[in-house]
């Protein structure tokens, strides 16, 4: 296992992401530390990183080396966002930060930065029409793509932060909202791009603006899932979050729960970004892509030879295997269990009577059976819960996610209320309730058929008579353990399905 150091400098921030790095090209991020430093304010202003700028950035990132020392870094990967370009002593000062902490730095260009951007979107939500907009602390970047290719983009040159500067005078929060709107509609208005977009069109958002909006959109609706990444964002919630902020003054908006106050100031100028561009587009809800712009650097920075297979077009297939890299165990049987699963849905389809979008929260839980016994081993499918749903799975719903979790937990049926499902209706339906204990069965007779951990059991069959089910195993060795495991799961198969189960 390699570990390898991002450090990036941006228009407010000086983050370090120190990330563990497999052989088989996967990736997972274990460490990370942001320090506010108004670098970008000082270039709007001067043109200058001023002395004072210098010495805060140069004392934070003599840390960061000593920190990336500490962990044996053994890759260092070093980027300054495009506003850096604007510094007219941004020699000098790369020097000296190369002097004293040996951090390269490279600047990116714009076009480059709408890249990064762009593969971190899609390569965490799965869209093929969208609209992505990533809006930084002096700079807004609009794209649209379609199938993983770019066909347009924009650059505006306002941000959260230059644009709320630029405004900064207007001291009613309704007019200052009114004429931010206005700046950037006067500047969008000739996009023709934005204009005319397909109704399929997914308009994806991304940046702490976005993600802001999101946590105070799910706070306003109650919504009973706190997951960042492609949380929906509909008209009429992010009307409801505009039309509160827009009546508060600086001091109200840093008391908002769960916005951070090196933001507040900026929460307003980016609300009203994103209205002028939902009114360009006429886009009916909006998808808040978490991280985007840090997973682009972050797969920039990895090895230039990586596998296909670490950035398909499959975003859940990745996201699964790269858990199982890091998390499972060895000797793992979760690819056996996973498999047999998925045999399993298709060979009692007839039975089940669930629709093809259950796939993909069987998936999640076959593939994570288990990840509860990191916990403890006692009941590990309930401790499975949590686990899931604060995992980094992509490619998904947070509804799939949400399903997944549930049917884990339901490989112990006793686990699962109707009441604490209740908890989440404003995500699932009882139709859904239904698919999770199906669902949690067949998660729970596939892992018993694998209980030995030695992949004995390769395929079945599965015969209907009546109100019996005869699943005639096909194997590989002596598999009588396994198949004494799996009848075992007869009583829990009739309580759900309403047929005797009969493996052999």
């Amino acid at each position: 296992m390699e570990k390898i150091a991002i450090v990036k400098i941006g228009a407010d921030t000086i983050k370090l992401s120190l990330i563990d790095y497999a052989p088989n090209g996967y990736y997972n991020l274990f460490d990370e530390v942001t320090e506010h430093v108004k670098l970008g304010l000082s270039i709007e202003q001067s043109g200058l990183i001023k002395p004072n700028i210098v010495t805060e950035a140069l004392t934070i990132l003599k840390l960061y080396r000593k920190i990336c020392d500490a962990n044996n870094v053994s890759k260092i990967y070093a980027v300054a966002e495009s506003f850096f370009r604007r510094a007219k002593n941004q020699k000098s000062f790369l020097e000296e930060v190369s002097n004293n902490t040996g951090f390269a730095f490279s600047i990116l260009s714009a076009d480059e930065e709408v890249k990064l951007v762009y593969r971190g979107i899609t390569n965490s939500i799965d869209v093929s029409k969208a609209i992505g907009v990533f809006i930084a602390p002096n700079k807004t970047h609009i794209m649209q793509f379609n199938r993983r290719t770019i066909l347009n983009t924009q650059t505006l040159q306002y941000g959260y932060l230059n644009l709320a500067e630029k405004f900064a005078d207007v001291l009613d929060p309704e007019e200052k909202l009114e004429q931010m709107v206005e700046e950037i509609d006067y500047l969008i208005k000739s996009n023709d791009f934005l204009a005319n977009i397909e109704p399929e069109t997914t308009f994806v958002g991304a940046g702490s603006v976005f993600e802001s909006l999101g946590k105070l959109s799910r706070k306003m609706s109650k919504y009973p899932l706190d997951i960042e990444n492609n949380y929906m964002v509909s008209s009429d919630s992010f009307n409801a979050v505009y039309d509160l902020v827009k009546t508060l003054d600086l001091d109200k908006t840093k008391k908002l729960k769960g916005i951070s106050e090196d933001r507040a100031d900026a929460l307003a100028s980016g609300l009203a970004i994103i209205k002028a561009i939902m009114q360009m587009c006429k886009a009916p809800c909006l998808s808040v892509c978490a991280g985007a712009y840090d997973e682009g650097v972050t797969m920039q920075a990895l090895p230039c030879d990586l596998p296909e297979h670490v950035f398909p077009t499959d975003m859940l297939t990745a996201s699964l295997d790269a858990i199982r890299t890091f998390y499972d165990r060895e000797l793992s049987n979760t690819v056996n269990v996973y498999n047999l699963a998925i045999m399993l849905f298709k060979q009692l389809k007839v039975i089940h009577k669930l629709p093809r979008n259950y796939i993909k929260p069987l998936r999640i839980a076959a593939s994570m059976y288990n990840c509860g016994t990191r916990i403890g081993f006692e009941n590990y499918a309930n401790k499975s819960f949590e686990i899931i749903i604060n995992s980094k799975i992509k490619g998904v719903t947070q509804k799939d996610i949400l399903i997944a979790a549930f049917a884990c937990k339901a490989q112990n049926l006793d686990n699962i209320s109707l009441a604490e499902f209740m908890k989440y209706n404003a995500i699932l339906t009882e139709e859904d309730f239904d698919a999770i204990r199906k669902l949690g069965v067949l998660v729970q007779l596939a892992s018993a058929m694998d209980k030995s951990r030695m992949g004995n059991i390769t395929d079945m069959t599965c015969d209907i008579l009546g109100d019996s089910i005869i699943m005639k195993t096909i194997v590989k060795a002596d598999a009588s353990f396994d198949i004494i495991q799996a009848q075992k799961v007869g009583a829990d198969f009739k309580k759900v399905f309403k047929k005797i189960l009969q493996v052999i």
